[in-house]
Parts: C-alpha cells; sequence; structure tokens
C-alpha cells in the first residue's frame, strides 16, 4: 500500500504520522510512505520584491519545521519514506500529488469541525476528497482509540458504501487485521401515523432497507471471511454514528462519501462532518 502523509507541524498532523507508525506500520510489510509538505505560494510582487534567494530560504525553513517532529517520530519507529515538499493551495496540490503518484490512502490530520486550524475538515480536507478519488483517512487530534476496538462502518446501501468497505476488506491487514466489523445503518425516527396500519407499513419499508444495506457488504465480508455484526438503529445519522463510536472505543470509522458536491445520505457535508466532529475515532473516507 502507497500512503501519501500530508504534514504541517501542527499536533493533529502528528496524530496522523503517529497513526501510521503505531497503526498502519507494524500490521505488514509493504507500506510504502511519501511525507509531503505542502507550502502557500508567496504573491508573485512579494516574492520579486525580496529576491529568490530570500524566497527559497524561507520556503526550505518553513519545510524543516512543518516536517521535523514527523520525521523525528518515524525514525524513532525506523519506519523509512520519502519526502516531497510542493508549492500551491494545499488542498489541491495534495490531491494532484495523491493522483500523480497513484497513492492507495492518504492519511490527514483534522482539528475537526469549526477549527481554524491549517488542515481542518472544513477546508483542506474537503478540497482533497473533491479534487480526487484516492481514499482518505482522517486523524482526529487527542488520544487514538484502542486498536483492538471494533470498526464500525456505517451503510446506506448505495454504491460509495459498498466501494468504502470494498477498500477495507482489501486493506484489511492493515486497517483491520483483528477487528470485527459492525454494519451500522441509521433510519430517521418514524414520525407516528393515526393508522396502526400505516405504522407498520413504514415499519416494514424500514427494515427492508436496513436488509437491502446490508445485503451487499455482508456478501462482501462472507466472502473475505471476516465476521462482522449487522447494527440497526433510528434517529440521527451523524449522532448516532458518532455517539457509536465514541461509546464502543471503535479504532475506526468507515464511510462512503460523493465528495463535495454529493447529495447522498452519506455526504461529506452532513453525515461525514458530523460524525467525525462528535468523536476522535479515525475515519476512513472513500468515494
Amino acid at each position: 500500500m502507497k500512503i501519501l502523509l500530508p504534514v504541517d507541524g501542527s499536533r493533529c498532523a502528528l496524530n496522523a504520522v503517529r497513526m501510521v507508525a503505531e497503526r498502519l506500520w507494524p500490521q505488514a510489510a509493504g507500506l510504502e510512505l511519501v511525507l509531503l509538505h505542502v507550502h502557500y505560494r508567496i504573491p508573485s510582487r512579494a516574492a520579486a520584491a525580496a529576491g529568490r534567494e530570500l524566497v527559497n530560504d524561507f520556503y526550505r525553513k518553513g519545510a524543516e519545521e512543518a516536517l521535523a517532529k514527523a520525521r523525528s517520530l518515524l525514525d524513532h519507529h525506523a519506519i523509512p519514506y520519502k519526502v516531497k515538499t510542493m508549492l500551491g493551495a494545499p488542498g489541491e496540490v495534495i490531491a494532484q500529488a495523491a493522483e500523480n503518484s497513484g497513492s492507495d490512502l492518504i492519511v490527514i490530520g483534522s482539528h475537526g469541525l469549526g477549527s481554524a486550524g491549517s488542515l481542518l475538515l472544513g477546508s483542506v480536507t474537503q478540497t482533497v476528497i473533491g479534487e480526487c478519488n484516492t481514499p482518505l483517512l482522517v486523524v482526529r487530534e487527542g488520544h487514538l482509540p484502542p486498536p483492538s476496538g471494533e470498526v464500525l462502518a456505517a451503510i446506506d446501501g448505495s454504491a460509495h458504501t459498498k466501494r468504502a468497505v470494498s477498500f477495507l476488506l482489501r486493506h484489511r491487514k492493515w486497517l483491520a487485521p483483528r477487528n470485527r466489523i459492525t454494519f451500522m445503518h441509521v433510519s430517521p425516527e418514524l414520525r407516528r401515523l393515526t393508522s396502526s396500519a400505516s405504522n407498520k407499513v413504514l415499519a416494514a419499508e424500514r427494515q427492508a432497507e436496513f436488509e437491502r444495506a446490508l445485503r451487499d457488504v455482508s456478501t462482501l465480508a462472507d466472502k473475505a471471511g471476516v465476521r462482522y455484526r449487522p447494527l440497526r438503529v433510528t434517529g440521527d445519522p451523524g449522532e448516532r454514528i458518532a455517539n457509536h463510536a465514541r461509546g464502543q472505543h471503535s479504532s475506526l470509522l468507515v464511510m462512503g462519501s460523493h465528495g463535495r458536491s454529493g447529495v447522498g445520505k452519506l455526504m461529506l457535508g452532513s453525515v461525514a462532518q458530523k460524525t467525525i466532529a462528535g468523536c476522535n475515532t479515525p475515519a476512513l473516507i472513500v468515494r
């Protein structure tokens, strides 16, 4: 697996490095790791006034500072890696670098919803997801959850969800080597009608939705020989998924996304953002 790991010197970016070093790397050989630092380009007029030598020195020092802690952590674990520095808008450059290098996964740190940090879910991460098809592992600040916890996959019956589960199973020796998977489907609360017959029809429809959502992913898990647990709940999807992940100490969240312009049930702008903001569980997002 080829991993692109963008870093900016922040604590959340370092936590993403820690995720790779302590969780993904020890599981199996074969990881190829590239550390990437992207610096915003200095406006041309300011660069011309400062001179090329001063500008290049500014970029170099900025990259060294941003990469220092990440390199130290990887060196401590004796993990080989390559370093790449680039200029431009971080989200766009990261996405393009992932596509051009054929990366299998981007692991990125996030301050979560509403933060003003440089790698926050509302800007850089959103841009990366919208600009490329490379799966993204979003790692929040704070302690990583126990590695032995369940893997929680949110399912809604969409092709995006099926691709997310397929990616998880294909790379499970790194992402979920011994973990049980919970397939969780969240239906909105039923609005009780006056007719009991109507209520039964609605309940049957919800059950049918759950069974359709479970069918494809359970087939994938059965073929891979992976144990799983189906779980059907009702309520607000973002809240229920986050509460479950937090309460069960899930080691990983898995979600499908339509990307920037998606309007599906698990689009990044609603359920995924709310879920990631509501818990510290690393989240694998697959388009």
